[in-house]
């Protein structure tokens, strides 16, 4: 597909400009503030009338099927939340559920300008067809832990799951284990050899909680971050969901083993695992990446809400107002490394065609400030009025455009819903 997109403010590495963008399949081929005169066949032209262009979020961090457990399990802690709620309700989960499920977290992202995630659940192929079947992109691994067997019957889950997602648009495969207090020494050691036969680093949830870092001490003597360096889970790298308890050392295994970070600020105010030191992490140049967490401990995959809540926690945590930018924070919900991607960092000639457009005419984008700013601390879900992803139109003012029978999806969810539910 090829769009030509123009009177617009499109927000660069270097600002805003105002000019023009073009794709060409699912790059950028043009971007100046020159609209040359040349005529092609385009699939679309789209006159923006001023409003702003932007990089799409990149959700860092989500279950997408938890769709189905959207304010079903409430004010519980984690470890409550998860083994009396959670790991029941989705033990009578089918593979047609989390399909469905996951093409309303999906419709969900696009209202809100996300075309990106990092993605952690089972049923993992339906999930992963899923994405595919609505254009949406996904770094997916099916949480590895003790439940899925031994050595053996791990590994050969793992290479199964690879060679069918892989072959899927948009859509690759990670290497993700569930947590250091879900995984003995037999699953460590098989996420370990499956690192290196992959080539690929490690994903995982890593010291969500108080609890979570004293039990691994306790019993292991460290925390554990330093546990998983220990065992060889990091030796390429990988990437810690939440890391809320991490300390200094901690901190330094994460730079020097090259460990990024993924803060979900919503999710961990909700179980009240606490605030993330992602000031200290960015300082000691750690990588850092935004997420929600699953729609059953957040409530919303808004990337508007965490990343405001990523900013403005870490001044209080800091005692200082000036501490953590905006557009630092922004910058890190946009970019798409974490989430497994090249060159979906910004908008750029050759850089992945997922943008998302702002209503700049809405009061609260007004007056004209510093962009990323307004965007941050002001803006919301309800100023998207396009996504863009791999350089198809998907969502426009509330339409989806890439197939979705929205009524019949809900339809479905809420059917499914009810029936898991009412077998607890």
């Amino acid at each position: 597909m090829k769009l030509r997109i123009y009177n617009a403010r499109i927000l660069t590495k270097n600002g805003v400009i105002e000019g023009e963008l073009r794709t060409d399949g699912d790059r950028i081929s043009y971007l100046s503030p020159v609209s040359t005169l040349d005529w092609q066949d385009w699939d679309r032209e789209i006159d923006l009338k001023g409003n702003l262009m932007i990089p799409s979020f990149k959700n860092s961090h989500t279950h997408s099927p938890m769709t189905f457990l959207r304010s079903r399990a409430e004010d519980m802690p984690l470890k409550d939340w998860l083994y009396k709620q959670v790991f029941p309700a989705e033990g009578r989960l089918t593979d047609e559920d989390c399909y469905y499920f996951t093409r309303l977290a999906v419709a969900e992202y696009y209202a809100g300008g996300t075309t990106y995630c990092c993605e952690m659940y089972g049923h993992t192929e339906a999930v992963a067809s899923a994405f595919a079947d609505t254009g949406f992109g996904a770094y997916i691994g099916s949480g590895i832990f003790d439940f899925d067997g031994n050595y053996d019957k791990i590994t050969k889950r793992a290479v199964e799951l690879k060679s069918k997602t892989d072959k899927l648009p948009r859509v690759k495969y990670a290497l993700a284990m569930h947590a250091q207090y879900t995984c003995g020494d037999e699953t460590l050691r098989a996420v370990s050899d499956l690192s290196k036969e992959f080539s690929l680093p490690v994903l995982t949830h890593l010291s969500e909680t108080a609890e979570e870092v004293e039990s691994c001490r306790n019993e292991h003597g460290v925390s554990p971050v330093r546990l998983l360096a220990e065992k060889g889970i990091f030796d390429l790298g990988g990437t810690g969901f939440h890391c809320v308890h991490v300390d200094e050392e901690d901190i330094k295994i994460m730079k020097k083993l090259n460990v990024s970070a993924v803060t979900c600020p919503c999710s961990n105010l909700k179980l009240a695992s606490g605030i993330a030191p992602i000031g200290k992490l960015l300082d000691a140049g750690v990588s850092l990446g935004i997420g929600t967490d699953g729609a059953a401990s957040n409530n919303a995959l808004d990337m508007f809400r965490e990343t405001y809540l990523a900013t403005v926690l870490q001044k209080y945590l800091s005692g200082d107002a000036a501490a953590l930018s905006a557009k630092k924070l922004f910058d890190s919900a946009t970019d798409g490394k974490i989430c497994g991607v090249e060159k979906a960092d910004g908008l750029y000639v050759g850089a992945l065609a997922d943008m998302a457009v702002i209503d700049m005419s809405a009061p609260e984008m007004q007056t004209l400030g510093d962009v990323r700013d307004n965007l941050v601390y002001a803006g919301g879900k309800r100023n998207v009025i396009m996504t863009i992803a791999g350089g198809k139109v998907v969502y426009e003012k509330g339409e989806y455009l890439y197939g979705e029978d929205y009524v019949a999806l809900l339809e479905k969810c809420n059917s499914a819903a009810k029936r898991i539910l009412d077998e607890s």
